[in-house]
């Protein structure tokens, strides 16, 4: 259907009076393969589609150049520039899934089909309507929404785990399983490891996965406040001197928001306190500045949280940095126990480890344990905690799954 350049004279009209407008675009052009299209026809009516499948007056028609789609929409005065943009978004994957449904996806699973609306759409705020030439601002806003478009398409992996790690932080869908630590002196539950897991479908391979992708793309503070929350609100409940071990990195814990009065909150529904919270430093990478580290560190236990040192010995912590940052606890890595009474180089690390611990009144724990020699050999050292899959696998319920006795050595 015939159209001004982009719909620029409709645009001019509209803003004589509504001056909040934004531009959508959305690359038709996948439709040209495995879809059926009535959309390809270059008489078309939209301005009739949109009417019908919107149901709103505030988005119209522009154009299509170039197997594009660019439409124009009508912002609320009252939002600013990030909310303006998160409207025009929210708006234009209404405006795809409506396509997509128009068209029904072929050969395609409903959660591809889902994925598919973020793929492919470009949106920008027009403005400084007063200062530049109608025509100037329309053509700087296609060369943003296109850029978007380009970004969307380029990587199309990277781009669906970025929606689904939205997906998951929009509807708080990752879940804490809890694995037991257990004393070696009489083998009660000391306390549990709160462990983050995807749901399931989920495109993450698991929890390292989308922890690294959180941190590559600018998202590990959002990702990481959330798993607090629900290793915090869905733990199981604690006897007065056990605890709960929460994984942070060094670079989360430098954030002034780390321990927030939301955290707090959290602990007080739960009935818990500051003091049953040990936070495992997993960061696998050197200290740059222990002088730092030691007073971000001090201001946290000045609240009453303790600290471990987790994956100690897998060939990133170092003695230093134990001796530097004086943990509460630390936990030696699973690739130090496993076969360790087979293996007299280990048992020589776990050794060092257990009498330098104790020199320095901190505790130790054995992680991954998973056979009676292992368990046997590591109370004989000394240890004084353990934990791995032959005392007990990580579950939503570890209460359940602990009624067995623990295993005699």
């Amino acid at each position: 259907m015939g159209t001004s350049w982009f719909g620029m004279e409709h645009v001019i009209e509209r803003i004589e009076h509504h001056r909040s407008i934004g531009m959508i675009g959305i690359d038709l052009t996948e439709w040209h393969n495995g879809f059926s299209s009535e959309f390809r026809e270059s008489e078309f009516n939209w301005t009739n589609w949109l009417s019908i499948s919107m149901g709103r007056n505030d988005l119209w028609f522009g154009d299509v150049v170039a197997g594009h789609l660019w439409l124009y929409a009508e912002i609320p005065g009252s939002l600013g520039d990030e909310e303006s943009d998160a409207y025009l978004r929210v708006l234009a994957k209404r405006v795809k899934e409506a396509i997509i449904a128009h068209n029904g996806p072929a050969g395609n699973s409903t959660a591809q089909a889902n994925r598919q609306q973020d793929r492919g759409i470009g949106y920008s705020l027009l403005r400084d309507w007063d200062r530049v030439p109608a025509k100037d601002v329309i053509y700087q806003g296609v060369l943003r929404a296109t850029g978007l478009i380009r970004d969307s398409l380029m990587d199309q992996s990277d781009w669906e785990l970025r929606i689904e790690l939205d997906r998951l932080l929009s509807e708080s869908s990752i879940r804490s399983v809890y694995q037991p630590i257990m004393r070696l002196g009489d083998g009660r539950v000391f306390g549990y490891e709160a462990l983050t897991r995807c749901p399931e479908g989920s495109l993450f391979e698991g929890p390292l996965a989308l922890f690294q992708f959180a941190e590559k793309h600018n998202m590990a503070f959002a990702l990481d406040r959330l798993a607090r929350e629900k290793a915090i609100r869905y733990c199981p409940s604690l006897g007065a001197v056990q605890k709960i071990f929460i994984n942070v990195t060094m670079g989360i814990i430098n954030d002034p928001h780390f321990v927030s009065g939301q955290t707090v909150h959290w602990l007080n529904e739960r009935g818990l306190f500051p003091g049953q919270v040990v936070f495992e430093l997993t960061e696998r990478r050197s200290i740059d500045d222990f002088e730092a580290a030691k007073k971000i560190l001090g201001h946290y236990r000045s609240q009453g949280y303790e600290i471990a040192i987790d994956d100690a010995g897998a060939g990133y912590s170092s003695l230093q940095s134990i001796v530097e940052l004086n943990p509460d606890y630390i936990k030696v890595d699973r690739s130090l126990v496993r076969m360790a009474d087979k293996d007299e180089m280990k048992k020589h690390m776990l050794r060092t480890f257990v009498r330098f611990a104790k020199k320095m009144n901190i505790r130790t724990v054995a992680e991954g344990i998973e056979r009676p020699e292992e368990l046997r050999l590591l109370r004989a050292m000394g240890f004084d905690f353990a934990q791995g899959y032959l005392l007990g696998r990580p579950s939503e319920f570890p209460a359940t799954a602990m009624m067995g006795a623990f295993p005699k050595a």
